[in-house]
């Protein structure tokens, strides 16, 4: 009897569990669209960005900003960014250091991006379109390098007035993501700050008033959840399928490729062997059934006839 009172309970509670675990996702999907903020200039911020103090169901705790006297600020290694603008689209987000923002001179509040120009945080391992990106490095110098060396070597070093002094000289230098670590030996890098592309950079010998002014317009960025996810789970992330034909880019975790050890190989070359020694047996046994059934109907026709004559002597 109570066997079957439990088996009775258990249909009963099977689809009140399958039905209560629909409505979390539907709750939570409801929290997922219906929740949207707003902090001074920007507007509809959205899964998966959400601003501190806002309901826990509303966006993704990795991808929080405050809200500090109206104006959206995103803290990452460890830098402040204010945030100018959120393209949904693109999966970008307009970025400008905090240290940069009035036009100051100052080195970056943070490295978002490591000396090769990529993003540290695998948060934020998103596309950019690599043709508007440049990168502006810190590089302190125990000479002037502009008067020591030929200056055709370093005419993207312009000087950074506010931070030379007592025989120090700071740089901003001016290159594209593939030109780190070609310092002279005397100088060595600070920090860097990523800058979205400006003509003004790339002349022979771009003033600190052009730094200053790229700086200040800031940089994008992209972010991807996928790529989040993939991470943490200690895999690579890669563009999905059709990445080039949808907006947003899609990602994906990487497939995991299992080396063959020896023994694994052993035991598949094994398999090989026997299955094919069984297939063989399995055709040679067939064949000799065909065999002797042709052997049986060919000797059938010359046993009836025998049976004829004897039956008519």
């Amino acid at each position: 009897m109570r066997k079957r009172s439990t088996s009775v309970a258990s249909i009963i509670l099977l689809p009140v569990l399958i039905f209560s675990l629909f409505l979390i996702h539907v709750q939570g999907k409801l929290n997922e669209a219906g929740c949207s903020s707003s902090c001074g200039d920007i507007d509809n911020i959205k899964y998966p960005f959400r601003v501190r103090g806002d309901p826990s169901g509303c966006g993704d705790p990795d991808y929080e900003f405050s809200c500090v006297n109206n104006k959206t600020i995103l803290e990452i290694f460890p830098g402040k960014y204010y945030v100018k603008s959120i393209s949904y689209t693109d999966n970008l987000l307009h970025l400008v250091d905090v240290n940069f923002a009035n036009g100051s001179c100052s080195l970056p509040s943070g490295s978002l991006k490591n000396r090769d120009g990529v993003a540290q945080d695998f948060r934020y391992k998103g596309e950019v379109d690599f043709a508007t990106e440049s990168l502006i490095r810190f590089v302190k110098c125990s000479s002037n390098v502009t008067l020591q060396f030929n200056q055709t070597l370093h005419y993207n070093y312009t000087e950074v007035p506010c931070l030379s002094r007592n025989g120090t000289y700071m740089y901003a230098v001016v290159d594209g993501r593939y030109e780190a670590n070609n310092y002279p030996r005397t100088c060595s890098l600070v920090s860097l700050a990523p800058v979205n592309y400006h003509d003004e950079l790339y002349k022979k010998i771009p003033t600190y008033e052009a730094v200053a002014k790229a700086l200040q317009a800031g940089f994008d960025i992209g972010w991807s959840v996928e790529c989040r996810d993939c991470s943490l789970a200690g895999k690579y992330c890669v563009y999905g399928p059709k990445a080039s034909d949808t907006r947003p880019i899609i990602f994906e975790c990487q497939k995991e490729y299992h080396e063959i050890t020896r023994f694994e190989g052993n035991l598949i070359i094994a398999g090989i062997v026997v299955g094919g020694v069984i297939g063989l047996v399995i055709i040679v046994a067939v064949l000799v059934c065909v065999i002797c059934k042709c052997k049986k109907r060919k000797q059938q026709p010359k046993k009836n006839l025998q049976n004829q004559q004897s039956s008519t002597l």
